[in-house]
Parts: structure tokens; sequence; C-alpha cells
């Protein structure tokens, strides 16, 4: 099959593919006999209606049929024999099917950068070790105490700092309620039933302060002058007057670090609870040090090989990254208008995190091919079994709804990485350092 192939970019290729003329007449010839078998025409028996009829009746949707399965089928098979891997979807222009010739079209395609894998075997990298101590040990205890206390409520005094007060408030600015004035910073506005913790640091500056003494019942007019650097710009610099009213006052107290309380997160003793709590940290810091290996390697890759990528994974990758930055920083109670007053440097960043991780995906598999790296399909159901635990449902249900999704290929992906990585990791020269 004739494949004239035209470079237009640094990532990009253009395909003229003639399919011969014989070829295209075979299918047809092919497609004539599948409607036929299916044609009722008034005056022959279903199915056994003449292939010129067939022919002459069915002209249009044969001719589209025809494209519908050659096109695609000899564009995978002029990739295959040029050895071209390309990535995203073909344009395809200029196609011309006439009867008697051949099929011919022209395929714009992204495909993969072309580059010489630098040295990757011996790269030196740093392994910090972080031995757990008592005083770790403690601090997560602590920060379990925390999850499991108490609120009781408070008696006979009024506010004090680390108190957690419920509050009904209202602000305005300007005469202007600030619910109207920036509606999508609704905490700001208004709130009934908010629990605030008592502290310098908490909502505007000098909030808590004027709360100071406050009993439950009370009402007060609180004056905040926000900051000239405040993130919601219609407020930024105005002085906001609010109306409180404290509706509670609560006091957090924490469980006592004994046997019960181990009892309690379901340990047998407080000896035991300390031991477990040693050991997810050990863990912990044994994950971040092999993750910190993985990094200082791919950075070196990184810095030793530079390439072009297809433009077409750039742009989907960056647009990939913004919307989980978007996401993530929506859910962290940033505005839209926060979002849009930083779009630019959004962008950018997104940008050149799409191309590192494109550079360091292009490497890695050019790595794994060099290198003979496979994946077993024992591999692959190991993989979806941590996935699913992870997801709370059995493996077959997961797996199940992968291949619905043709998600296997990205699981195995995934895998492969994971096996390049430890390879990697085997092959550098690596110092521990306490």
């Amino acid at each position: 099959m004739p494949v004239t192939i035209e470079t237009i970019g640094s990532c990009r290729k253009s395909l003229r593919i003639e399919v011969p003329a014989e070829r295209v007449e075979g299918m047809r010839a092919e497609l004539v006999r599948e409607f036929g078998k299916e044609a009722r025409i008034p005056g022959f028996r279903p199915g056994h209606a003449p292939e010129p009829v067939i022919e002459r009746r069915f002209a249009k949707e044969i001719d589209e049929e025809l494209q519908r399965r050659l096109v695609p089928e000899s564009y995978r098979e002029a990739l295959a024999e040029n050895q071209l891997r390309a990535v995203g979807n073909p344009q395809v222009r200029a196609l011309h099917c006439q009867r008697g010739q051949p099929l011919t079209f022209t395929a714009e395609v992204d495909v993969a950068p072309d580059f010489t894998l630098p040295d990757y075997k011996g790269l030196p990298v740093k392994r910090h070790e972080q031995p757990v101590t008592d005083e770790d040990v403690n601090e997560m205890l602590d920060s379990l105490r925390d999850q499991q206390a108490e609120f009781v409520d408070v008696i006979g005094r009024g506010v004090q700092i680390n108190d957690f007060a419920v509050l009904d408030y209202t602000g305005i600015v300007d005469g202007k309620p600030i619910s109207e004035l920036a509606p999508e910073a609704k905490v700001l506005g208004e709130n009934k039933g908010f629990w605030m913790l008592i502290g310098p640091d908490s909502f505007l500056p000098r909030f808590c302060d004027q709360l100071l003494g406050a009993r439950v019942g009370e009402q007060r007019q609180v004056l905040v002058d926000i900051p000239a650097d405040f993130p919601e710009k219609t407020l930024a610099g105005k002085r906001a007057t609010y109306f409180v009213t404290v509706t509670g006052l609560k006091e957090k107290n924490l469980p006592e670090a004994n046997d019960a309380f181990a009892k309690k997160v379901g340990m047998e003793s407080l000896v035991k609870l300390r031991e477990e709590i040693r050991q997810q940290l050990l863990r912990k810091r044994e994950t971040e040090a092999n993750s910190e290996v993985r990094r200082q390697i791919l950075d070196q890759l990184l810095a030793k090989v530079s390439f072009d990528l297809p433009e077409s994974l750039v742009q989907q990758e960056t647009r990939s990254i913004i919307y989980d930055v978007v996401r993530e920083n929506s859910l962290r109670g940033v505005t839209k208008q926060q979002l849009e007053d930083q779009k630019e440097e959004i962008f950018g960043q997104a940008v050149a995190s799409a191309k590192d991780r494109l550079r360091v995906s292009f490497i890695l598999d050019a790595i794994a091919e060099q290198e003979g790296i496979k994946v077993e399909e024992r591999e692959i159901n190991e993989r979806i079994a941590q996935m699913a635990q992870r997801h709370g449902v059995t493996p077959q249900r997961l797996r199940a709804q992968l291949v619905e999704q043709d998600g296997l290929e990205e699981v195995a992906e995934q895998v492969r990485v994971t096996k390049t990585l430890d390879f990697l990791v085997a092959q550098a020269n690596v110092e521990t350092a306490k």
C-alpha cells in the first residue's frame, strides 16, 4: 500500500495513503453481498435481489460504509508498516473515493517524540532516613486524642481564648450586606450556628478579640478593618461591621491517654497503640524516602534530555491539571474571582507541569522498551485488587468496570511505570543519609 510521509512539525506527520483499486473493489463487492442478505426490495424475495440492483439501490450507503471501514483500517496499517507511534486521533482530509480508482486520503497526526535516551543506570541519589522518636509517637497520639475529643458546654463564664464559640452573625460594608457585595464568599457575609475557634488567627483580624468575655445569649457589634491585600477584592481595605450573637460556648476536652482510650480506638492497650503508631510512622517515612529517591532520579533524567512534545498531548494534559487545580481550590473555599485573578499563573504552572509529566512518561516508556520490561496478567490483577480494597469494592466488580470503560490498558501502564522506576532505583547509586 503506497504511503507518502511528510514531516509538518517536530512531532506531527502527514500521511498520504493510497488504497489500491482492487482492494477497494473487493471491499465493495463484500459490502454488496452483506447489504443483499438483508435487503427487502419490491419484486424480489428478501435476500435474493440481484447484486446490480443492490448496488444501485444502496449506492450511497455502500460508499459510506466502504470509507468507514477502509480509512481507519488502512491508516492503522500505514502506521504499523512505517513504525510510527501515533498519539491522539488523526485529522483526515482530501478523501477521494471513485469507482474503479484507488481510495486516497491524507491523515495528519501527532506522533511520539524521537529522542536519544541519556545514561540512566548508576544515577547518584541520596536516601534520607528519619528515625521515629518517642516525641513523634506522642505527637501522633495527641492527634488521635484530639480526634476523639468531647465538646462540653461552658457554664458560668464568658468567651476565652481556645474556646469554641457558636455564633450567629451578619456583616455589612458601606451600609450594604457583605452577602450581596461578595455572594461567592458566603462564610464572610452571614452564618448561623457557626463554630469558631477563638484565637488571634481565626476568621478576620481582631474579630475574636472583640468577643472575649461575651456570654451565651449576648449580642455584640464587632468592627473589623479588612486588610488591603485581602483576596476578596470587593472587600479589600474596607471596614466591616458585624452583628454577632453568641448562641453557645464549648470547651474541648481530650481523653486521657490510657488503656481505656486505646481500647476505644481498637487496640488492646496503650503500649500496643503506641507500637502501632510507631510502625505506621515508620511505614510512612519509608514511603516518603522511596518517593524522594524516585523524584531525584526523574529530575536527573529530565535534566539530561530535552525534546519537543506533541502539542495535542500538552493541551490535553494542561486541561486536566487546570481542572484538578480548580476543583481542589474550590473545595478549599477559593472563590471564582480569586481563581480568575490567578488564571495566568495557574495556566503557566499547568503547562510546565504538563510538559514535565509527558517527558517523564516518554522517557520511562523508552527505558521500559529498551530493557524489555513487560507487564504480566498476574501483576495487573494484583494492582486491581489493591485499587478495589481502597475503593471498598470487590476486585471482580472493579475489573468489570475497567473493562467497560477501557481502563485496563491504563492499569497496565501504571504497573509498567512502577516496574520501570523500581528498575532505575535498583540500578542507582544510592547513598543513605540520616
